[in-house]
């Protein structure tokens, strides 16, 4: 259920559209992105489940894609797809079965799954649950057996969608990664939508409900980030915190969210790789 290993190139880049501008925004005590682009709340309200497959890179970076697919569109001043239109969810399966260098199921990183997606396209694909688009989930949710990621096809996977494979793919025009640097960070998330935390989860990260993680280590994971805040107690005291979305279904956590300790560089997610892409 975790799967990723980072493979981040030498030389760090970032989203190069209008970045002087976005080093001057103001930033917010808190945002999220479902009401910062309320009109694509509920494409990124949408918790995923990537089932015993230790795809997370794979399906977070869909999920993501899908999320800014959605911003994209809205900023261009159109009006945002539907939740029920199974055309702007991005496959995690293509992903998973063709991105370059990965294991499939074994593991990747999340910063390779969004160059695919600038130098091959991604084509369409629901959760397995709908079952729709040009490549659909294959695992179902909470599978028990541990899965391994199909071969990877030019073709869509799905007789039932009516869209030729080579058509139903959609490129982002720039993809990045952002380092040790919160500001860079929040500042991504306000001006295009979710991104791509990953981070070293430990044991007790499998039975969330809400605050901190710590004990021992497991593996790293990915998962999409939405937002931050702060969280204030009784005592008085106070916790900054980033709000994620996992992939491990709405009976986690907080009805599929968490939050984790932000500024501090916390189980490594600020310093270990927040990627992205951009239309």
């Amino acid at each position: 259920m975790l799967g990723a290993k980072l493979k981040v190139p030498k030389k760090q880049v970032s989203t190069p559209e209008k970045t002087n501008l976005r080093r001057k925004r103001s930033i917010p005590a808190s945002f999220d992105v479902r009401t910062g682009f309320s009109s694509c709340a509920g494409i990124v309200g949408m918790i995923q489940d990537q089932s015993s497959c230790g795809d997370c890179w794979a399906v977070s970076t869909a999920s993501a894609l899908t999320d800014r697919y959605c911003i994209s569109q809205v900023k261009k001043g159109n009006s945002a797809p539907l939740k029920t239109n199974p055309s702007v969810y991005f496959s995690a399966l293509e992903l998973m079965s063709c991105t370059p260098g990965m294991s499939g199921c074994g593991g990747g990183d999340p910063y390779y799954a969004w160059k695919y997606t600038q130098n091959s396209g991604l084509v369409t694909g629901t959760n397995y649950t709908w079952n729709s688009g040009c490549k659909p989930y294959p695992f179902p949710p909470h599978g028990t057996t541990e899965y391994t990621a199909p071969s990877c096809v030019s073709s869509c996977t799905s007789s039932a969608w009516n869209v030729a494979y080579t058509q139903d793919k959609k490129y982002t025009k720039t993809t990045g990664y952002i380092q040790s640097n919160v500001a860079a960070i929040q500042n991504e998330i306000m001006a295009n939508g979710s991104v791509v935390a990953a981070f070293d989860v430990y044991d007790d990260f499998m039975y969330y409900s809400s605050g901190q993680t710590s004990d021992v280590y497991v593996g790293g994971h990915a998962v999409r980030m939405i937002g931050w805040g702060t969280d204030t107690y009784p005592d008085g005291t106070s916790l900054d915190y980033w709000l994620c979305a996992n992939q491990w279904n709405y009976d986690w956590g907080m009805n599929g969210y968490f939050k984790i300790a932000r500024g501090v560089d916390e189980c490594g997610i600020e310093s270990s790789e927040i990627s992205f892409g951009t239309f």
